[in-house]
Parts: structure tokens; sequence; C-alpha cells
């Protein structure tokens, strides 16, 4: 069988049909974990306190991959409710953290700004959540939550 032109032309029409119901269908695909929009419980459970990195004392971090976190005086400027200050960058949440966090909203970016971890609306730069990881707050949180 001698191919032309047409069998060609078919060929590629079929292809690109076939190509976009399977991309279409990838779209509109429900995903089955929803992604959340604010911090959770378990989000903040995953930063360890109160360890050791070779000779000092770390209050916040992640001791695994000797991540320690240091309170800075920039981090209470944040609010939530309010723009990210545009005097400010947006630095992401270093990867190994944010692996351990939930997923969240495709819309959102996760910052970490000293001791606090910041959800932000990529486009407008609102913050729409925040939690203070600090080991005084930490410790009034679980009292709070016990009693």
């Amino acid at each position: 069988m001698k191919l032309n032109i047409d069998h060609i032309l078919t060929g590629l029409a079929v292809a690109a049909i076939g190509g976009g119901a399977l991309a279409l269908s990838a779209h509109s695909s429900v995903s089955t974990a929803a992604a959340e929009t604010q911090f959770t419980a378990a989000d903040e459970a995953v930063f360890d306190r109160n360890f050791q990195i070779s000779d000092r004392s770390c209050d916040v971090g992640f001791a695994d991959q000797q991540l320690c976190f240091e309170r800075t005086p920039i981090e209470d400027r944040i609010q939530v409710g309010e723009a990210f200050p545009e005097t400010m960058y947006p630095l992401a949440l270093e990867w190994r953290a944010k692996l351990a966090l939930d997923q969240k909203a495709d819309n959102l970016k996760t910052v970490r700004i000293g001791q606090s971890v910041i959800l932000m609306d990529r486009d407008t730069r609102m913050v729409v959540d925040k939690i203070d990881l600090s080991p005084q707050l930490h410790a009034e949180t679980q009292l709070a939550a016990e009693g």
C-alpha cells in the first residue's frame, strides 16, 4: 500500500483529535484531594522545635535537613488581610519544608519570613493566612488546644 497525501492528512487529523480529547479529559478531571486555602494544625506540626545544629541551639526549623529559622523584626509587619509589603520580595518557602506541608491551592504562594510562614495570593499579593512558628506562640497554642 502506497501512502499518499490524503492518508497522511487523515492520520494527522485523527491524532490531533485524539490528543485534544486526552488533553480535555485531563484538564477537566476532578482532583481527588482538595487543595487547602489556609494553614492547618498538621502544617504547624511538621516543624521541629528546640533542637541542636552543630554547636548551636535552634528554636524552630527542620532538624533532619539542618534548617534553622531565625526570628526577624520584619515578619511582624505582615498581616492577614493586607497586601504583602511591596518593599519586600516574597521568597518561597524552602522546598524541603514545602514538601512536608499539605498541598495549597495553585493560586497561593507559600513564603517564609523569619519564623513566620505566609500564604499569599500570587496575583494580588494579599496575605491569606500566616502562622507564627516561634516556640512561645507554639506553646501558647498547645495550652489553648488542651484546655
